[in-house]
């Protein structure tokens, strides 16, 4: 019998990558290209001719239920850990993979498919062959919902989730760890049962947590504009984000102090209504404050979103990968338009002075 994956066409996702063989990370516009490589800065800035598909990758719910329409039913919590089966299917470099898993816009913890693994908010692991069916299990107590709930369960693959930049040879993650959503509702036949704390990987670093919002400025409208024009009207439809470290707009890399804090600022605009739960992770892992885990904003027309934060720079490893992750609450309530989770490009926050 065929395997019936259940997830949308939207879900298939191909990786472009345009590599820079033989620029250094000094003299990153040379224009100089050589035959395909790994990468030596960018992974994925060079000139056209240079363009690979460096892999794909497709994942989904294995064997869901249908309704007599052949819609797929929505999955049951009836206490104690779920159980979700799932299959990834990849090829190329985006066999290396990993999943972030979210109810209700809030950051899950899981198991990699059994009992006995640690709780991890990303689990991180290599595929052994391109394009073969690959099963595995999700397990985790949901650490939200009450009987009678029926909340969106979201899940993000993470592409090549491995890769860091190590500043001798690297210092781009070009278009590594891009994200591809599956979603389904989750229905609780009763509370969810309390998750021992001391099971969770908690990161708390983040301090003075603020939410605001400010206009949406001509500037801030120009920044985003590049192949296509961003307007008030684009923001209409769309949702823009960008991520402010120590003030200013940061790319590719930032070097902070060893101690300290480090203040950041998230910015999220554009289609009026909706609203979001955001998540700072850090390395994979979702940071806390005294104020929780995630924030969750709403959109307005002429309105930014802004989230100010400070990170509490001694908990930090010589290298970061640090981004931010949004999660729709109510994409339900606009289904002509197209609602996705929404992540940063991944930002390297180093320590180690002498890489440069």
């Amino acid at each position: 019998m065929k395997k019936l994956w259940g997830y949308k066409l939207t879900l298939f996702l191909t990786i472009i990558a345009v590599l820079a063989a033989g620029c250094s990370p000094n003299n990153p516009n040379n224009g100089e290209t050589n035959a395909p490589s790994e990468p030596t800065h960018n992974p994925f800035e060079a000139n056209e001719q240079d363009t690979l598909i460096l892999g794909s990758i497709a994942h989904g719910f294995a064997n869901p239920q249908l309704d007599e329409k052949g819609r797929i039913l929505p999955l049951q919590y009836n206490g104690g850990e779920l159980k979700i089966n799932y299959i990834v299917r990849a090829s190329g470099k985006a066999k290396n993979v990993g999943f972030l898993v979210f109810v209700d816009g809030i950051p899950q913890p899981y198991k990699f498919n059994t009992t006995e693994a640690p709780y991890e908010y990303m689990h991180i692991f290599d595929l052994e062959g391109d394009d073969q069916d690959t099963p595995f299990t999700f397990v985790f107590t949901p650490i939200t919902g009450k009987k009678g709930d029926t909340l969106h369960l979201s899940i993000a693959s993470v592409y090549n989730p491995a890769f860091i930049p190590d500043m001798k040879e690297t210092d781009s993650y070009g278009g590594y760890q891009t994200t591809l959503e599956s979603g389904r509702s989750l229905i609780f036949t009763q509370d969810a049962d309390a998750l021992d704390s001391s099971s969770i990987p908690w990161q708390e670093v983040l301090s003075n947590v603020r939410l605001s919002t400010k206009p949406v400025t001509k500037e801030l409208l120009e920044r985003h504009s590049g192949f296509e024009t961003v307007d008030m009207e684009a923001l209409d439809k769309k949702v823009y984000s960008e991520l402010h470290v120590d003030g200013a707009v940061r790319q590719d890399n930032y070097q902070v102090k060893k101690s300290g804090t480090l203040h950041v600022t998230f910015n999220l605009f554009g289609h009026p209504g909706m609203r979001y739960r955001n998540t700072f992770y850090l390395n994979h892992k979702a940071l806390t404050s005294k104020d929780g885990t995630s924030f969750e904003t709403t959109l307005s027309k002429g309105n930014v979103a802004v989230i100010d934060a400070d990170i509490e720079l001694e908990n930090l490893e010589d290298f970061n990968t640090f981004y931010v992750v949004s999660v729709p609450l109510n994409a339900d309530d606009f289904p002509d338009d197209v609602v996705v989770l929404e992540k940063t490009p991944s930002l390297l926050l180093y320590k180690l002075s002498e890489w440069r």
